[in-house]
């Protein structure tokens, strides 16, 4: 069974609205990123996508140059309301990128790394653009994996691994630090960008899973989809006994950083 990782107009006219962080929150994310950046930076972005960390890394005083294979996506960008020389775009493949050596004081990767169907490549890539003493940091949304958006996220990766293995990403679970290490980088201590919660019941969390807001759910095709949401739906009722009662969700953005002289 074949599953699409791709970021096309499926994705893109939803991606904005499941994945952004409320303001404030963003603008801890664009902070704490320009601290690891450096003042008035520039930094290149791996996989832009709608923009959602590009922004807030823009009105923290940086010059953010983001690329991503999906034009969707591109086209689906939102500018931040600082001038617009702070952020340039382009299309290109994470694999190859059209950029000269030793360019970028900082280059990011949220969420992007494991659709690399050569992930080495990447990371080589990263390396190359990066000047010395630059840093490649990684960007990760946690979520309480014991809380119900955890709980049921973590069960649709369960029943769908028992359908199928291909349901991993190329890249998914491989640890990088290694070739980080070969390519001059030294890892720092990670950093909690910042930290929030919400609320939300197992059913609301039902519904927007079913209406595909849920990133877990955008590789299926409608007749897999369905027979796993009726898996999570008897996986929640066996699991909760007040559906409807909201539950507190505690959420990180985690920046894991490396730093060198990057061959």
């Amino acid at each position: 069974m074949k599953f699409d990782f791709s970021f096309d107009k499926r994705v893109a006219k939803q991606y904005e609205a499941q994945r952004t962080h409320p303001p404030e929150v963003a603008r801890q994310i664009g902070s704490a990123i320009a601290v690891q950046a450096g003042a008035a930076a520039r930094v290149l972005e791996i996989g832009i996508g709608t923009g959602r960390i590009a922004r807030p890394v823009v009105a923290a005083g940086c010059h953010v140059t983001g690329f991503d294979l999906s034009w969707e996506m591109l086209t689906a960008l939102e500018r931040p309301s600082t001038t617009h020389t702070s952020l340039a775009i382009l299309q290109a493949d994470m694999h190859h990128l059209p950029i000269t050596a030793k360019q970028f004081d900082a280059v990011m990767a949220v969420h992007v790394l494991h659709l690399a169907t050569d992930w080495q490549q990447v990371l080589r890539e990263a390396a190359r653009v990066l000047k010395p003493g630059g840093a490649f940091i990684q960007g990760d949304d946690w979520i309480d994996p014991e809380s119900v958006t955890g709980r049921l996220r973590d069960e649709l990766r369960r029943q769908a691994m028992a359908l199928s293995p291909n349901t991993r990403p190329p890249a998914a679970g491989i640890g990088k630090q290694a070739l980080l290490a070969e390519l001059g980088g030294t890892q720092q201590e990670d950093v909690i960008a910042a930290e929030w919660t919400t609320w939300i019941s197992p059913n609301e969390r039902l519904e927007a899973i079913q209406n595909r807001m849920d990133a877990e759910s955008w590789m299926f095709p409608d007749a897999v989809f369905n027979i796993l949401f009726q898996k999570l739906q008897a996986y929640a009722a066996e699991s909760w006994p007040n559906l409807d009662e909201k539950q507190p969700v505690t959420r990180r953005f985690l920046l894991k950083v490396s730093r060198g002289n990057w061959a």
